[in-house]
């Protein structure tokens, strides 16, 4: 893991972590390899001087050659580098050298084992031994060592200056195959420096090889479009606010210069000023409360702890205020016939209630019906109102949670514009669902569905 925080570019952290890797795998496989040929040479090299002794003990034991001296027979069997003693009672019987110091010779009443290597200066010598006369005697054969030594001291060098190559060679190449991998990289780096936030079209490329540097293209890109979305929403909610702001500014600032020439000899003016005046800054005030409301949404802010509470207490205290406010209207609460509770804000449910009451009423003319319904069934609960106001036209319909939208043919234009928005965010916050039905000249429904967990 210590690699991640090396500081590096990615192409020489493959390249070094691919070394490594190989240094790894080499190191075993050398190993392997070195092992297995010196064991294999020491192998062949020991079956070879094992049949050497036979054939010695073979002819030692013939009768016609026994007799004869050693030195006439002895001499034939061996080679350079090499030298056999015949030991028999402790007693050197025979003795032929070619080569060998006399000073790595075991001692002639010595138990030594079958297999000796010994180390003599820079030569290495084999010693092998084998029993004669029922164990009596023994033939020693001593054989210098030192080439098969040397050879695989040289095979081990071959290794290591193969693998410096191989591995030189693997970091080059290693290198280079990462350059050529990271060039779509490079490219999207590139492009990338060279955006200009005022062009919102400006996207990315995106190869046609299908790998994850194309995946990474199409989520920048996707990213873009989200974040281009996010700053037109940005700008329109900025051009709204403004858009908003400035009607009751411009009333305010009217009946200001109206109450400069004529409200102070003249008292009604000066009421009727101070009253419109009075009307506009609360529009002002609530426009800026729902506004934090949504800030908040956004934020993902919680208002307050969940609490579990009897939702039908709660819209027939809503209908009850809201007779009161729409005194020409009527207000029809069709109860369930038994309690429904409910688990979350107790709050954001009396605001959607509100909002969607007051928008009933000033979409509805005098003489209309409200009627306000609560049920539940195992999964949602559900709470509808239906007005018979003058509806929503198709079109429109797509739109009514927009913020600031406001239907182009509805006789009343007193509101913000925000009230569906945060009734979406309320719904959407306590992940329910929030659907309008509206006819033109029929009036309009609206239903919210709540989920029914922690209810009864």
């Amino acid at each position: 893991m210590w690699f991640g925080n090396i500081k590096m570019p990615i192409r020489w952290r493959l390249s070094l972590l691919s070394t490594v890797g190989l240094i790894g795998i080499l190191v075993l496989f050398h190993m392997f390899v070195y092992v297995a040929l010196k064991n294999w040479l020491i192998h062949t090299e020991e079956a070879v001087l094992q049949s050497k002794l036979v054939s010695i003990k073979r002819v030692h034991e013939q009768k016609e050659l026994s007799e004869l001296p050693h030195s006439v027979w002895l001499p034939s069997l061996i080679e350079k580098g090499q030298a056999v003693r015949i030991l028999i009672g402790g007693k050197t019987r025979g003795l032929v050298n070619k080569g060998i110091s006399s000073h790595v010779f075991l001692r002639e009443g010595q138990a030594v084992p079958k297999r000796v290597l010994t180390q003599m200066g820079k030569k290495s010598v084999l010693i092998l031994t084998m029993p004669i006369e029922k164990g009596t005697g023994r033939i020693e054969l001593y054989t210098d060592f030192s080439s098969t030594t040397k050879y695989v001291k040289m095979v081990l060098g071959v290794l290591i200056i193969a693998s410096i190559a191989l591995l030189l060679f693997v970091m080059m190449g290693g290198y280079l195959m990462s350059t050529i991998a990271f060039r779509p990289v490079t490219r999207i780096t590139y492009a990338v420096q060279k955006f200009d936030p005022a062009q919102p079209t400006h996207r990315l490329e995106i190869p046609a090889t299908g790998d994850e540097i194309a995946l990474l293209s199409r989520v920048f890109n996707s990213l873009l479009d989200r974040i281009y979305a996010s700053m037109q929403k940005q700008n329109q909610f900025v051009s709204d606010v403004s858009h908003e702001l400035r009607t009751p500014i411009a009333v305010v600032r009217g009946y200001l210069d109206l109450l400069r020439r004529w409200g102070l000899s003249k008292p009604e003016v000066a009421e009727e000023a101070l009253a419109t005046m009075d009307q506009e800054l609360g529009r002002v005030e609530k426009l800026t409360e729902r506004l934090l409301r949504l800030a908040r949404f956004e934020l993902d802010e919680h208002a307050g702890e969940l609490e579990t509470f009897e939702l039908t207490t709660v819209v027939w205290e809503r209908v009850k205020r809201w007779r009161h406010v729409h005194r020409t209207l009527t207000l029809q609460y069709d109860e369930p016939g038994h309690e429904i509770a409910f688990t979350g804000l107790k709050a954001d449910i009396e605001e959607l209630l509100d909002i969607l009451l007051d928008n009933a009423g000033k979409y509805t003319e005098a003489g209309g019906l409200i009627k306000v319904a609560c049920a539940r069934d195992k999964e949602w609960i559900e709470i509808s109102v239906r007005d018979t106001g003058q509806g929503i036209p198709p079109e429109e319909l797509p739109h009514v949670f927009e913020r600031f939208y406001r239907a182009k043919k509805q006789i009343a234009q007193t509101g913000s514009g925000l009230g569906l928005s945060i009734a979406q965010k309320i719904v959407e916050k306590a992940q329910g669902k929030l659907e309008v039905k509206s006819k033109l000249g029929l009036g309009t429904k609206v239903i919210v569905r709540l989920p029914a967990q922690g209810g009864r």
